[in-house]
């Protein structure tokens, strides 16, 4: 490592700017990350690269190498789901659960091998364990937390929502058979709401 001697440091040409963050990673990232291409995607996820392309003004292999930087990098990620009431899957729950710290990961990876669970996460908190689950119907509620008592003993359910209908999901507005019918658009640049 090189001395430095004393006395003052060398300043910067007022004309040369303070280096920012370099964003080398992901070319085009600044451009393809404003609202205009997101909400397209949000709109139709399964649009080719070539109507994502015409839609903002770039050519297809921007669109695709963006979309594939985007996708590769965990900014971007695609989801199909179905019309659950139409599924057979009308009801849903969220338990809210409180496990011991040992078990955590045991039966974290039972749950999410049923087939009725949508989502579970380890959480903060005392109620430290979500388990979102799809039934059936709203006696199957009563089933799954026999099941999950039987076979986990040390899982204390605290509390639980029934879900009979959803209005929206996934950013899209749903009828009352759970098709999709408009789209609310994320809005990744707004202050969240508290």
């Amino acid at each position: 490592m090189a001395h430095r001697r004393p006395g003052p440091r060398p300043t910067r040409p007022a004309d040369r700017p303070a280096p920012g963050p370099s964003h080398s990673r992901c070319p085009g990232r600044d451009q393809f990350l404003r609202p205009r291409p997101l909400t397209r995607l949000a709109h139709d996820g399964r649009a080719s690269y070539q109507t994502l392309a015409n839609d903002l003004g770039v050519s297809l292999s921007t669109a695709k190498r963006r979309v594939e930087q985007l996708t590769r990098r965990g900014l971007l990620r695609f989801r199909c789901d179905f019309a659950r009431v139409l599924g057979g899957w009308p009801v849903g729950v969220t338990l809210w659960a409180k496990v011991p710290p040992t078990d955590l990961p045991e039966i974290g990876h039972a749950l999410v091998r049923l087939p009725e669970t949508r989502n579970c996460a380890a959480v903060n908190g005392p109620h430290n364990l979500v388990l979102q689950a799809s039934l059936h119907s709203v006696s199957d509620v009563l089933r799954l937390e026999t099941q999950l008592a039987t076979a986990h003993p040390s899982l204390d359910i605290v509390d639980r929502v029934i879900t009979l209908r959803q209005d929206k999901l996934l950013g899209r507005f749903l009828n009352p058979h759970g098709r999709a019918v408009g789209v609310i658009p994320p809005d990744l640049w707004a202050e969240p709401a508290m």
